[in-house]
Formats: structure tokens, C-alpha cells, sequence
């Protein structure tokens, strides 16, 4: 059982979908978020286009050019990509590019390539300290270090990148507007100091992350069980669980709800949405009422959700060896049909879900969510992490928001023919060959919430209130192959009803929540993270693992804290808070 494996499994079946910030073969590596910036005083939304910087051209979102405009672009190469082909394409040669030449009359010149991973890493951040651009290019963290956004900061402050924002205001297309618009333009903000926007800000799917609970259904309708909604409800369900039988076999070999011993990381099999209820949020850097960034695991709305878990472990509720279970250890108790309740992801109903289906034909998983005050409380990276910018005196920084607004609808699915050409191809090679990518750089952005409107408007041609010409391609694809069968023909097919669930259950229970979303205020390093960080978040888990099987009481929580802040904690939460600052401009 390879929980990557199905995790990336299903995740193609919403390719589609989840995809919509997808990125180019431009560079390797990312840093999914850093510190959320305070708001400058003018937002590139708002400002004026200076009249003396336009460009002549008549300001058309998707106007080809009359000639055709040479761009250099840099490049990641990975020969196992390159493996799946079709015979005559190349990074540098093939069908995604030509057909930007066709729409846009733009074409690659390449500055350079490098192999992906080490080599292209250290040729890429080299070229920031030689001043040696290309003239666009997607900038982001290769190394986990710092920021896209304190990289960008830096590029700004040397003067080596263009100010889009006249650009972005006279070309950016009505679609690529509302995307940002839909989020108050804060990814916009995100890529502006001192009111100048200098990046095109990705912006991704994000709200479909919120963790749930996922609960076998037959066994609360034996019991004649509530579904859980709140934490009270949870415990309650999960002693019924452990107590009464639910398998009917007998034994008292039943437990409540399945942990493995990293219950603080996203996935599977974890805890997180029980710290989430009570606002907690044990790895993540959040705001306190002054404004300042602290560690959410020493903060003491945690104290709550380990009473909760303590207590639940000493009824025999949790796996006793759950310390020393990994995630696929803790997936036995779901696929031997030992565990009634899970904490992890939307895709769970493929792994590892999936197992006890296949097992057990009657077990019958939904999806719901968990609060304490009818609000879905989660912690998530800021959904900007790279930025398409242009380097200094690049004549035609228009082309930058050109090729967004051309990618945006690209991955929304907005031209048929390379849909088209995906079947021509998937007919003459089989669907293990495709056309290389481009090296233009681009991505496409999309609503923070692309998935969970694509369920509602699922649910709705279900209700007869919507039909299937108001899809697009993606969403026609996933709702024709995998959810229509399944509601026609429950179960029949045992693959597609595991995306049935993922998508109608567990997508939909988070549709319809009251999500209350904080975003992670820092994911950067400082010289003392780097030096003791990693040494404190093994304390933290220490802690909360003694506290949870009952080995130390709450108020050790208190102990470690104390710790955890002398043993470099505050040093490093001094550093993160200047950094922030910093990359702020504040």
C-alpha cells in the first residue's frame, strides 16, 4: 500500500480541475508560501496605467502579435520525462509550443537549460547574482530557504524586474481579473511594494485541502448513530464504536478512530481537524492579537484538543501502539475493517479507504466535517508561491500578462483543439506518450474554491437544476467517467464509486462548510530554524504523544512550552517575525 501512489492516482481522475495553477517546465523546486504581507496603500487593482509607459499597441488581452515576438525563456530537463514523447517532440521542438505560436505569434529563444534538480537549482539562482535574466521567467524558492516573494523583493530592490502595473491593468483579460478579484486581489498585493506590482502572482485551488473526518456509515446506521459534527460528537461515536460490536464478529477488536504517530502532518490517519476545531494549529506560523507571528503548536487552544485525544486513548478509543505506527500501520486497523472513523484528506476514499471497500462490500464511507462553533477552521500556505515577472528593459512586458491570460484559459479548458489533439494522440501512441510541454513559462490561476464550485454545479445537474452543457471539458470528463455511472449504478464499479465518494462526499461536505481559513505566516528559514527548528518540532511531537497515551498530564504541556521557548524557540521566532518584516518592506 503506497499512499503516494493512490494519492496521485485519484488526484489524475481531477487533473482536469486541480491543475488550474499548473506550472511549466521552467524550474523545479517551490516554496508553497511565506509571510502574508501587509497591504501597501495603493493596490495594483486600483492604480492608474501611466499613460507614458503603455505600450502602442491597442490593448487587447489576446492580441496576437503582427510579428513574431522572440522571448528568452530558461528550462528544466528530465530525461525520464522526456521518455514519454511521441516520436519528433522535444522541449524545444513541439505541438504546445507552436500552438502558442499560432494564438499569440510568441516563440521560445532559449538562454539556457540544465538538468532538473541540483544542476538546474545552482544555475538558476546564479544567474540572480550575475544579473543575467531571461526576458521572463518564473520566479520561485528553489531551496526551501526563502520566499518567492523575498526573492521578488530582492530583484525589486536591485532594480532588475519590470513594474507590471500598468500593464497588468490595460491587458489582463476579464477572466484572469476576476480569479484575483474573487480573493480581494491579495495575490495581487502579494507581488507589490510601495503600490508597484513587479510579478504576476500564481494563485491556486486551495479550500479542497480542508482535512475531514471520514466515517463508515453502515456501522453508524447499525447503531443507530448520529453522523458526528462536532468534537462531543466524535468521542461519543467513537466509544459506541469501540464498545459496541459495530462489525457484529463478536470480539471486542474495534476501535474508535485510527492515528498513526505523525498525526500532525496532513494525509491520512491523523489528528488535525480536532486541533483545527479549537483553532489550533501545531506546525504552522500564525498571528497573535498584536499582529506578530507565533508558533501555533506552543499556543494553549492545543491544550484542549490533547485532553480530547488523552482521553480518548485511555477508553481504548485510539490504537494503543499508535507512537510507533506509520501511516500505512495505522491504514491496517481501516483495511482489515478494525476502524470506524479516520482524520485525513478528500482523496482518502482511494487510499486507504479503498482497501476496506475491496475487502468488505457492505463498508460504506462518508465524508463530514468537524467544528465546535459551526465553522471549519483550517491553516493553509498562502496560495501564491511563484510569480511570472520580467527582467529590467524587456521591451514588451505586456507579453507576461498576455501569456497569463492565454494559460489561464488554456487550463480551464477553453481551447477544444488540445483536447482534440490529447485523443489523436491517446489513438495513435496510447495514453503513456504525449507532446512535450513549452518552455514558454506560465501557469494558469483559478478560484481558491475551482473544485468545490465544480461539486456544487455536479450536485445540480443531479438535482435537474443544471446539465452537462454547463461543464467544462474537465468537469464533463470526471462527471461523464466517473460520478453519472456511480449514481445511475451504485457500486457497480468499484474504481469509480471511490471517486464518487471522494468527490460527492467528501469534496461536497467541505462545499458546504463555513470554512474560517488562516493562512501559514511563514515558511522560509532563519539561521536559528535552521539550526534548531527541526529539533523543536520532534520535541513538540514528543510532548503531545506522552500527553495523548497519558504518560505525562495536560499541565506538561505547559513544561514543554517553557522548553521549547528557551531551547531557541524565541530566537527563532524573533528571526521569523524580522524576516517577515523584512520581505513586507515594513
Amino acid at each position: 500500500m503506497n499512499k503516494l501512489r493512490m494519492g496521485l492516482a485519484v488526484m489524475m481522475s481531477a487533473v482536469f480541475i486541480l491543475s488550474a495553477c499548473s506550472n511549466s517546465n521552467s524550474g523545479s523546486g517551490g516554496n508553497n508560501s511565506s509571510s502574508t504581507p501587509e497591504p501597501d496603500n495603493s493596490s495594483p487593482s486600483a492604480a492608474t496605467a501611466d499613460p507614458a509607459s503603455a505600450p502602442e499597441e491597442k490593448a487587447d488581452p489576446f492580441g496576437k502579435y503582427p510579428e513574431t515576438l522572440e522571448i528568452s525563456v530558461i528550462y528544466d530537463r528530465n530525461p525520464e520525462t522526456e521518455k514519454s514523447f511521441i516520436p519528433g517532440s522535444s522541449y524545444e521542438t513541439n505541438w504546445n509550443s507552436d500552438f502558442w505560436l499560432e494564438k499569440l505569434n510568441i516563440k521560445p529563444v532559449v538562454k539556457w537549460s540544465a538538468p532538473a534538480g541540483d544542476q538546474y537549482n545552482q544555475k538558476y539562482n546564479l544567474m540572480f547574482a550575475s544579473n543575467d535574466l531571461p526576458d521572463i521567467f518564473l520566479l520561485r524558492s528553489t531551496d526551501n530557504k526563502q520566499s518567492a516573494r523575498s526573492m521578488l523583493k530582492k530583484l525589486v530592490d536591485a532594480d532588475m524586474v519590470e513594474d507590471l502595473t500598468a500593464v497588468y491593468s490595460q491587458y489582463a483579460s476579464d477572466e484572469v481579473k476576476d480569479y484575483y478579484q474573487t480573493f480581494d486581489n491579495k495575490a495581487l498585493d502579494y507581488a507589490t511594494f510601495d503600490g508597484k506590482m513587479y510579478g504576476l502572482p500564481s494563485q491556486g485551488d486551495t479550500y479542497a485541502n480542508v482535512q475531514i473526518l471520514w466515517v463508515r456509515q453502515d456501522w453508524l446506521d447499525k447503531l443507530s448513530l448520529q453522523a458526528p459534527r462536532t468534537i462531543d460528537d466524535l468521542v461519543t461515536v467513537a466509544r459506541a464504536f469501540k464498545e459496541k460490536d459495530p462489525d457484529g464478529n463478536g470480539k471486542a477488536d474495534t476501535i474508535g478512530l485510527s492515528m498513526q504517530n505523525q498525526f500532525m502532518d496532513p494525509g491520512f490517519t491523523v489528528a488535525i481537524p480536532i486541533f483545527n476545531a479549537y483553532s489550533a494549529y501545531p506546525k504552522s506560523w500564525v498571528k497573535d492579537s498584536s499582529g506578530q507571528l507565533v508558533w501555533g503548536g506552543i499556543q494553549e487552544q492545543n491544550k484542549q484538543a490533547l485532553q480530547v485525544l488523552a482521553d480518548m486513548y485511555k477508553e481504548g478509543m485510539i490504537d494503543p501502539e499508535f507512537a510507533l505506527s506509520d501511516g500505512n500501520k495505522a491504514a491496517e486497523f481501516i483495511t482489515s475493517g478494525r476502524s470506524g472513523m479516520q482524520l485525513g484528506s478528500w482523496w482518502n476514499g482511494s487510499f486507504p479507504l479503498t482497501f476496506n471497500i475491496d475487502n468488505d462490500p457492505k463498508a460504506d464511507w462518508k465524508a463530514y466535517t468537524l467544528t465546535t462553533d459551526n465553522k471549519i477552521h483550517a491553516v493553509m500556505n498562502f496560495p501564491t508561491d511563484q510569480f511570472l515577472v520580467v527582467k529590467k528593459g524587456f521591451k514588451n512586458p505586456e507579453a507576461a500578462v498576455k501569456i497569463l491570460n492565454f494559460s489561464t484559459a488554456l487550463s480551464h479548458s477553453k481551447y477544444p483543439e488540445t483536447t482534440d489533439r490529447r485523443n489523436e494522440l491517446n489513438t495513435q501512441f496510447g495514453t503513456d506518450k504525449v507532446d512535450a510541454p513549452t518552455i514558454i513559462p506560465n501557469f494558469g490561476i483559478s478560484y481558491l474554491d475551482t473544485t468545490l464550485r465544480s461539486v456544487k454545479l455536479f450536485e445540480d445537474i443531479f438535482a435537474g437544476k443544471a446539465t452537462v452543457d454547463d461543464l467544462s471539458v474537465g468537469e464533463r470528463q470526471i462527471f461523464e467517467n466517473s460520478l453519472k455511472p456511480n449514481h445511475d449504478n451504485p457500486r457497480k464499479d468499484p474504481g469509480k464509486y471511490k471517486d464518487y465518494i471522494n468527490w460527492m462526499s467528501a469534496l461536497s461536505a467541505i462545499a458546504h462548510s463555513d470554512l474560517d481559513i488562516q493562512w501559514n505566516g511563514f515558511s522560509g528559514t532563519t539561521p536559528t530554524y535552521d539550526a534548531k527548528m527541526g529539533s523543536l518540532i520532534d520535541k513538540q511531537l514528543t510532548a503531545y504523544t506522552k500527553i495523548i497515551m497519558n504518560k505525562e498530564p495536560i499541565a506538561y504541556f505547559d513544561t514543554f512550552v517553557k522548553e521549547w521557548k528557551s531551547q531557541g524557540g524565541d530566537q527563532i521566532t524573533q528571526e521569523v517575525n524580522e524576516s517577515a518584516a523584512q520581505e513586507s518592506g515594513s
